[in-house]
């Protein structure tokens, strides 16, 4: 028999092996009316060591009427340490009118420190354990959905300001997606120290590499739900 500690690196090796490349599509609604659309690509480089992981969301129905070149893009570049994502830079640019707003985060590991750099101005904050961007969290949440924990709970960084959330497993049930009839994992999302009501719910695909394909968004005065519309791989 494998002594324990291999088996522990096996899991965890499994668990992060679980993530394959995807590119999918969503339609993005507020309180039941369409408003954007957006691409999410992810790319599992250096042999499961590495991750990018992008984002693209633009408007749609009449939201694209009224702000024709609006265009968010994200972008979260890291590394796998066993099965869980720690993101090394994080971009954010928002394109309108013909400008581009643009805010990049560093995480240096070693030294804990996380860095906000935005034009010439630049802030450095203490880095602490688990950190997520905008981006990775999902990663994360796809990540425990596909290991033996049920719960992680770490802090969230976004270009303007963070917060502490808590992942948490509940059933799977069957979902009707655009990609067909599919079997999701439910992961409840807690801010805080508050765990009365979740501000997030996120439904992610057992059987097709725990891609995201439902999530919804209480935003305090409106719903914000995120759907599959089409999946390439896995």
């Amino acid at each position: 028999m494998k002594p324990w500690w291999i088996l522990l690196g096996l899991l965890h090796a499994t668990a992060a092996l679980a993530l394959e490349d995807f590119e999918a599509d969503y339609r993005l609604f507020y309180n039941g009316e369409l408003k954007g659309e957006a691409h999410f690509s992810l790319r599992i480089l250096e042999q499961g060591k590495e991750y990018r992981f992008k984002a693209t969301t633009r408007p749609a129905g009449k939201m694209a009427d009224e702000a024709t070149d609006h265009e968010v893009l994200e972008s979260s570049h890291g590394h796998f340490d066993g099965s869980r994502p720690e993101p090394d830079n994080y971009y954010y640019a928002v394109k309108q009118a013909g400008k581009t707003h643009m805010v990049e985060l560093f995480f240096d590991w070693k030294q804990r420190l996380l860095t906000l750099q935005q034009g010439e101005t630049r802030q450095q904050y203490r880095l602490e354990e688990g950190a997520q961007d905008r981006l990775s969290y999902l990663l994360r949440a796809m990540a425990l959905s596909a290991g033996l924990r049920a719960e992680a709970s770490f802090p969230r960084v976004a270009p303007d300001g963070a917060e502490r959330i808590t992942l948490h497993k509940k059933l799977r049930k069957h979902l009707d997606t655009a990609a067909g009839r599919l079997l999701a994992q439910e992961v409840v999302i807690y801010s805080g120290s508050d765990r009365s009501h979740p501000t997030r719910r996120l439904w992610l695909a057992v059987n097709r590499a725990w891609v995201p394909l439902l999530m919804e968004h209480d935003a305090g005065d409106g719903v914000v739900r995120m759907e599959l519309l089409r999946l390439e791989k896995p």
